[in-house]
């Protein structure tokens, strides 16, 4: 898999998500400055649960920002097969013991855990290092057995490559 497009669709993923969050403060700050908004008792809260929402939301666009800028600077490191596991790589698994050739692709990411993003039909997920895949990767190399949780069972996979 080409690394160098997995980095641009993340980027392309996480600015989509920044724009999102952009757009979702800017109506919570019309909806709490809005003149309907002002309460007309003691009892009416709707202009205080809007401020609420604002407030964050506008939390949730620096947080998105901030992930975006980090993978829009970031410069894409190259592993290779002899390399152990660790933050910025872009891992293969397949599941042992089984006919089908299913394939799991991961990048140990520093932030966006969580996000998946699709590639020639082929789905690669964002995991922290403190997310319990990425702490079962990390230090891993190439041929190694991992078990991940998967669908409440342990699933055995092999790492089939690193890059």
């Amino acid at each position: 898999m080409d690394k160098k497009k997995v980095y641009q669709a993340i980027t392309d993923a996480l600015l989509q998500r920044f724009e999102t969050a952009k757009w979702a403060a800017k109506q919570a700050h019309d909806a709490a400055t809005n003149e309907e908004s002002v309460a007309e008792n003691k009892y009416d809260t709707f202009g205080l649960e809007a401020s609420y929402l604002a407030h964050g939301q506008s939390k949730r666009v620096l947080e998105c920002e901030k992930d975006w800028l980090f993978f829009n600077k970031k410069t894409f490191d190259i592993f290779n097969e002899n390399d152990a596991i660790e933050l910025w790589c872009l891992v293969a698994l397949k599941i042992i013991d089984t006919v089908n050739e299913v394939e799991k692709y991961f990048i140990i990411s520093p932030c966006a855990g969580g996000l998946t993003v699709e590639i020639n039909g082929k789905s690669i997920y964002l995991v922290t290092i403190s997310s319990p895949v990425g702490k079962a990767l990390l230090g891993k190399m190439v041929g190694e057995e991992v078990e991940l949780l998967q669908n409440g069972k342990q699933t055995a996979y092999e790492i089939t490559s690193i890059s």
